[in-house]
């Protein structure tokens, strides 16, 4: 005679949990990073990054969703409500992130033809224009075209060359206005259409728009060029585990031995690595422009 021995419902139900886990795919187990970027044109700086972020997808298994954000404050608010994993800051917004959004530099573009990340704020008139130097005697009084307040290159840099020559845009005499274009490319244009004077602005953005036939630099004259600027880096919380940094870290450093890879302003001939004391400079001048 067969014998049958009851096993209890729960017990059924608690084996097929068991192993309905050990089935678990792959895919359900991917690490997922969001990441933001800040506006710093209008071309759309995520879309320049889609191959390094495909690479770096590749190499680590995990998914990167990225999102451009409207200003500087919510790319800095969103990594500190832990909305945002990673990021690409520029300078300036870097810093802020660095102090109250737990934000740590970890990588910076060289941009292809070139031997080193820095750039400059260029300060820009339309060919023709009466002002011809960058001195306080022909620019003050003048309308003046900036990107976006928290950038780097297009506020923080200008504000603070302007002041060497004792101007500054938060003085109403020194200037008839300073307009907040909203973009490095939206600044250029201002000046090309004469709806301002001067105009400070990046020179990743002046070059790649010359590279993309936006705009013909013979309508333009640089009167002004900033020191070099330590390269817009990419960032990530430090409240993500250290094995994770480390391979988004890795596989960035490496990407250019696995296809062509873009960033800020365009293709990308590699990436080097950064720390955070690389921006003390920039915290320095910050202080100075208050």
């Amino acid at each position: 005679m067969k014998r049958y021995i009851a096993i209890p419902f729960i017990v059924l139900v608690g084996a097929f949990l068991l192993f309905s886990g050990c089935g678990k795919s792959k895919e359900d187990s991917t690490v997922v990073l969001n990441m933001v970027f800040v506006p710093a044109s209008e071309k759309g700086d995520e879309n320049d990054f889609a191959t390094l972020l495909k690479i770096v997808e590749d190499r680590t298994g995990y998914k990167i969703k990225s999102n451009k954000v409207t200003d500087y404050n919510a790319a800095v608010e969103a990594m500190r409500a832990g909305r945002a994993d990673m990021a690409w800051y520029g300078a300036k917004t870097y810093i802020q992130a660095a102090d109250i959004a737990g934000a740590e530099a970890f990588a910076v573009g060289v941009p292809k033809g070139k031997k080193t990340a820095s750039y400059h704020t260029h300060f820009i008139v339309k060919k023709g224009s009466p002002i011809t130097a960058f001195t306080k005697a022909q620019i003050q009084g003048t309308k003046l075209a900036l990107n976006h307040v928290g950038s780097t290159s297009g506020d923080l840099i200008p504000r603070y060359e302007l002041l060497q020559i004792n101007l500054d845009t938060k003085n109403a005499d020194d200037f008839e206005i300073v307009q907040y274009a909203g973009s490095h490319d939206a600044a250029i244009m201002s000046v090309l259409y004469q709806t301002a004077d001067v105009g400070g602005v990046s020179s990743v953005n002046w070059d790649a728009r010359i590279l993309d036939k936006t705009i013909n630099p013979e309508d333009f004259t640089i009167i002004h060029s900033s020191p070099p600027i330590m390269g817009a880096p990419l960032a990530y919380s430090k409240t993500l585990p250290s094995e994770i940094r480390q391979r988004v870290k890795k596989a960035v450093l490496e990407a250019h031995n696995y296809g062509t890879i873009g960033g800020y302003g365009g293709e990308m001939d590699h990436y080097e690595g950064v720390v955070d004391s690389d921006y003390d400079i920039t915290r320095a001048i910050a202080k100075t422009v208050k």
